[in-house]
């Protein structure tokens, strides 16, 4: 039950106008119910399973609370949530480096015999029921949620699937305020335009083009693989940052104020930026949760690129089960790591403070290594991962000697033909790149409004007449211009 479907459609009329219309004190029970139902539609044998999993977490939770001075119920609850999440999401991934490693048949032939089916949103609420744990140690509360309430917090299905991932801190203060709002019916109507456009009418589009790169990286040129990682990068912004603003306008429109998880991240000057500004939630509960614990930037200079390396790692790792995912937080962390040695140690300052065309430049190399990593991140496996990587440096590699080994005419002629068609490498090559260059602006537009809302602001005081053009606007545009699209990319982690 996608957000841009019909079904949904239906299913959250049905819910939002029995919701406002019930008692205030029968809309918690209800919601939960609705939670309960949307899971189950993705999954209704292992909603069972899902919903056993947050009772046993609320049992440990009130251990926590009743037993302040031991420490083995949260370890309890740490453990059965990365165990839980290990064995559903893993399984198969762990066996396969087994079999890797030792060349034994039987680690390969288990796979085929033993069949798990992965429940949804399995990386976000193990995520969140972990934090939940880790901050009622830390921050005892006065008086402990309600068994049902606790349920409510982890089953609420505009986050329940692909987050954001939330904190206790940050949903329950929602609770005492169910009421309808006009400021928030109006902000939810416009996130709601704004993740339909971003998801329908520019993710959707860019994943056609970039699809056949990916799955058979081995016949295109190294400008059509590097392409390939742009293009990428608006096609998960647009889908992520748009699946967010859908699930907070849905939340919006049932009275909780959740938080944003995207704040323009692509003019970012630094990777350190870049990951306060992307996958928000997410990034600060690596920070809090592993990156802390594992002594931050208090230890040794040393062990505190160790720290960073191995955080974004198992960041990766969270998001699937795949050498390509491990590579891929590896990357980040390495390049998070240098950004401090040169700024800590070499004094070196690489964040632009002044100058903007130095902004622009400096958020454009950012951009770059952010859709190089997109490569690996989007890589169907990892010898596709191999074989991109393989033709993006070779080519480009090859282009350069021979073109040193040409007359400055025949240079000209040659690089041409690399950029212009396939007479060199007799490759494919990328194509409606018109098309991704109008999307790219469309993705830069959002980045703005992200980073300065306040320009925005000052048209709120039209809501009344704004709100209904720019939704006839809205649906104007997907009739017109929609296409047959996919299910968000993060629905899958």
């Amino acid at each position: 039950m996608l957000f841009n479907s019909i079904s949904f459609l239906f299913f959250f009329s049905f819910v939002y106008i029995v919701y406002w219309s019930i008692p205030e004190k029968n809309r918690k029970a209800f919601l939960l119910l609705a939670g309960i139902v949307f899971y189950s539609f993705f999954s209704l044998s292992l909603s069972f399973h899902f919903l056993i999993t947050v009772g046993i977490n609320y049992g440990l939770y009130r251990l926590i609370i009743n037993l302040k001075d031991k420490k083995w119920p949260l370890r309890t609850s740490v453990i059965l949530n990365i165990l839980n999440l290990g064995f559903f999401k893993y399984f198969y991934f762990f066996n396969r480096v087994l079999a890797d490693a030792t060349g034994y048949p039987f680690f390969e032939d288990i796979t085929s015999i033993i069949q798990i089916a992965l429940p949804m949103a399995i990386s976000f609420y193990s995520f969140q029921m972990i934090a939940a744990a880790v901050d009622t140690k830390r921050n005892p509360p006065a008086i402990p949620v309600s068994i049902f309430d606790f349920y409510l917090f982890v089953v609420f299905f505009p986050v329940l699937i692909a987050g954001p991932i939330m904190r206790m801190g940050e949903f329950f203060p929602n609770l005492s305020n169910l009421k309808p709002d006009k400021d928030k019916l109006y902000r939810a109507s416009y996130l709601m335009m704004s993740g339909l456009i971003k998801k329908v009418l520019v993710a959707d589009p860019i994943s056609t083009t970039i699809q056949p790169i990916f799955a058979e990286p081995g016949i295109y040129d190294s400008y059509s693989l590097f392409m390939a990682g742009i293009c990428y990068s608006i096609q998960v912004y647009c889908d992520f940052s748009g699946l967010t603003d859908m699930a907070r306008s849905v939340a919006l429109f049932l009275g909780f104020d959740i938080p944003e998880n995207f704040k323009a991240p692509f003019f970012s000057t630094s990777g350190s930026e870049l990951w306060k500004r992307w996958h928000i939630t997410l990034s600060f509960w690596l920070r809090d949760y592993i990156y802390f614990p594992l002594g931050g930037s208090r230890v040794s200079e040393w062990h505190g690129y160790f720290n960073l390396i191995i955080t974004m790692t198992l960041g990766g790792f969270w998001h699937g089960a795949d050498y390509t995912f491990v590579v891929w937080g590896f990357y980040w962390g390495v390049i998070l790591s240098a950004e401090r040695m040169l700024e800590d140690k070499y004094k070196i300052p690489l964040t632009p403070k002044k100058s903007f065309p130095l902004k622009v430049f400096k958020a454009g190399i950012v951009f770059v290594l952010f859709s190089i990593s997109g490569l690996m991140f989007r890589s169907n496996d990892a010898s596709s991962m191999v074989l991109l990587f393989h033709g993006l440096i070779t080519n480009s590699s090859d282009f350069i000697l021979e073109s040193l080994s040409l007359g400055s005419s025949q240079w000209v002629i040659h690089a041409g033909a690399l950029v212009g068609g396939d007479d060199f490498f007799f490759m494919e090559k990328i194509s409606n790149l018109e098309r991704v260059s109008y999307m790219f602006t469309v993705m830069v537009l959002f980045h703005w409004v992200q980073y300065s809302p306040e320009i925005l602001d000052k048209f709120r005081k039209h809501d009344s007449w704004l709100m209904p053009v720019l939704g006839a606007v809205t649906i104007l545009m997907l009739a017109m211009l929609s296409q047959d699209g996919g299910e968000f990319i993060y629905y899958k982690f």
